[in-house]
């Protein structure tokens, strides 16, 4: 057994670089007409099953209401994040801020307000 390692690795030594790359290749020509073929057989299975299913349906007169099927896809839609609603406040600066949005009033509108002025002084 170990010679027959030995012997293998001894043949695989003597491999120039071109031929291994040869190999290589070869192997990456081989698993690209298996993955086409895969896909091929695939999309050929899908189009069975769905025959299949359109007889069933047809013979047995179900609805796309029993089957579940609403319209809307199965995987729910990511919403965007709302857009921030409220008035908005430009400073002395030029700096923006939207009313109503979550966390501290900027710095700039805190001193605004510790000194006596109002939101409105700085409303858009």
């Amino acid at each position: 057994m170990i010679w027959r390692i030995h012997k293998t690795y001894r043949a695989m030594a003597t491999l120039s670089i071109a031929d291994i790359e040869a190999q290589i290749k070869e192997r990456e020509e081989q698993i690209a007409h298996l993955r086409a073929v895969a896909a091929k057989q695939r999309q050929e299975e899908i189009s069975e099953v769905l025959q299949d299913l359109r007889r069933k349906i047809a013979e047995y007169g179900i609805s796309a209401k029993e089957l579940g099927l609403t319209g809307k896809s199965a995987v729910p839609s990511r919403r965007a994040a709302a857009a921030p609603t409220g008035p908005t406040y430009r400073g002395p600066n030029g700096e923006t801020w939207v009313g109503g949005t979550r966390g501290r009033k900027p710095s700039w509108l805190s001193a605004a307000l510790a000194q006596g002025k109002t939101l409105s002084d700085f409303e858009i």
